[in-house]
């Protein structure tokens, strides 16, 4: 049986992030203080983004006991003051995913999925012998999933022309009276040709709901690439006359094995 991964760093919603129980399964805490810490987080957060900032070398104290719109004036550079500025717009449930999970015993509990910068964020202060090598693996499957984010975001607009040529195709000479079945059978042989299923039960065994997009959400780079390649044989196929759907199976199917 294959392990499972230690620093488990997901591709979830387009976006690369880490659950806090992982987190807190590395760096041997008890989730429930990994949640407080996100919570102390979160209230230090709402006090920073209520902070404006001007080039000056004094702070304005909030007047009538209220705590925003605080004006912070450090001694900084125009620079410094700009990157304040603009990461004094980020959002906290950006970085900090609400998320859950089902115990074993049946019961919602809270978690969180943590981009790179929430990620970051929490364990700054992390110490320990292990620590700094935790952080830096955790780091550097951060940067595996963005690459492979950015791979599959390529392949995804590679395919959306791609998909328009096969559909055009099929339209064009398509000789029976459901065109919209043969589109979809068509459609799901190039899932099962890449990745061994069709597309439903792709979502469905993967975790996904049944209304997101298999190619843009499901897939790996590798197995879009893998359809993408098996899309042009299809094309290429189709506009030649071959068309039966059990030929098309058999030459596809036998060339991606």
């Amino acid at each position: 049986m294959t392990p499972d991964i230690l620093f488990n760093v997901i591709i979830k919603n387009r976006s690369a992030v880490v659950n806090s129980r992982d987190v807190a399964k590395v760096f041997h805490k008890r989730h429930k203080n990994i949640l407080r810490d996100i919570g102390r987080l979160k209230n230090d957060w709402s006090n920073f983004t209520g902070l404006t900032f001007e080039p000056s070398s004094t702070i304005t104290e909030p007047q009538n006991g209220d705590s925003k719109n605080k004006t912070l004036n450090p001694n900084l550079s125009p620079v410094d003051l700009e990157t304040l500025s603009r990461v004094s717009k980020m959002k906290f449930d950006e970085c900090f995913i609400p998320a859950s999970y089902i115990t074993k015993d049946g019961r919602t509990v809270r978690s969180y999925d943590m981009n790179r910068d929430g990620f970051t964020l929490l364990t700054m202060g992390f110490n320990g012998r292990n620590a700094l090598a935790f952080k830096l693996a955790y780091i550097s499957r951060f940067n595996d999933m963005e690459q492979e984010l950015t791979k599959r975001r390529t392949l995804y607009d590679l395919e959306k022309r791609l998909r328009k040529q096969l559909t055009d195709s099929i339209q064009q000479y398509y000789v029976g009276d459901n065109l919209g079945r043969e589109i979809l059978q068509l459609t799901n042989l190039l899932y099962i040709a890449a990745a061994g299923h069709n597309a439903s039960k792709l979502k469905r065994d993967r975790g996904f709901g049944k209304d997101v997009s298999a190619f843009a959400e499901v897939l790996t780079s590798d197995e879009r690439e893998a359809y993408i390649d098996t899309e042009n044989k299809l094309i290429s196929l189709y506009t030649s006359g071959v068309n039966s759907y059990q030929e098309l199976k058999d030459r596809l199917i036998k060339h991606s094995a």
